[in-house]
């Protein structure tokens, strides 16, 4: 028999006395576990009161369906995150592609007209659509009515004053009136250019557009 030496055999024993984990129990309780508690219950319960064994049943058909239930949970989670993974390097590929989103700010090109999609959820008569930037209102485009769905309507870049505007940003806002003569405001998608994709903490995908707003993926109506 090998007997270790005794400044050896201190050494371990400091060893283990430095690592408190080395003695510490599992936190974890598994069915092996807990089997081998109700064997140790039923090897010790008091002879004129056994144990029920459909009480017995009941616990660990409760146990197994409490394990499946953990590990359902983690391949949930794991597919969930593949998913997340996947929508994001989906939506990468759409930095930089041109895109009809709905917004108010849309990118013009001087000399060349802007094209706009106006949509209401219900028909609409003496609409507006009134185009602004920094300085003020730009111009004005009157519509007699709108039908319900998308319109597509086209700004020709001029002013007020019949002149060309410069190349910029410009904002919309489109509205109407409904048959009882209530105002109605008008959804608006431009045309304009992806710049970056995030993910918001609900696992949304966020677009942040040329022009610097940021909108949903389901507000995208058309990608190019």
């Amino acid at each position: 028999m090998n007997v270790l030496p005794n400044s050896q055999l201190k050494t371990e024993t400091l060893q283990q006395q430095g690592n408190p984990g080395a003695f510490a129990p599992s936190q974890a309780l598994g069915q092996k576990d807990f089997l081998m508690l109700l064997t140790t219950q039923m090897m010790n319960q008091d002879p004129t009161k056994p144990m029920d064994p459909t009480a017995f049943v009941s616990d660990l058909t409760q146990m197994s369906q409490l394990e499946a239930t953990a590990q359902l949970n983690q391949s949930v989670m794991a597919m969930t995150a593949g998913f997340q993974n996947l929508q994001v390097m989906q939506a990468s590929s759409m930095i930089g592609k041109n895109v009809v989103a709905k917004g108010e700010v849309f990118s013009h090109q001087a000399g060349e007209a802007s094209t706009i999609r106006l949509n209401t959820t219900e028909p609409l008569k003496d609409a507006r659509l009134v185009i602004t930037n920094s300085a003020g209102v730009v111009k004005e485009l009157s519509y007699p009515s709108l039908a319900r769905g998308d319109t597509t309507v086209s700004w020709d870049g001029k002013n007020t004053a019949g002149l060309d505007v410069s190349s910029g940003e410009y904002r919309l806002v489109a509205f109407g009136y409904s048959a009882e003569g209530d105002i109605k405001s008008v959804s608006s998608y431009v045309g304009t250019s992806v710049r970056s994709v995030s993910v918001e903490p609900d696992g949304s995908m966020m677009l942040t557009l040329a022009t610097g707003e940021r909108v949903k993926m389901n507000a995208v109506r058309e990608i190019s």
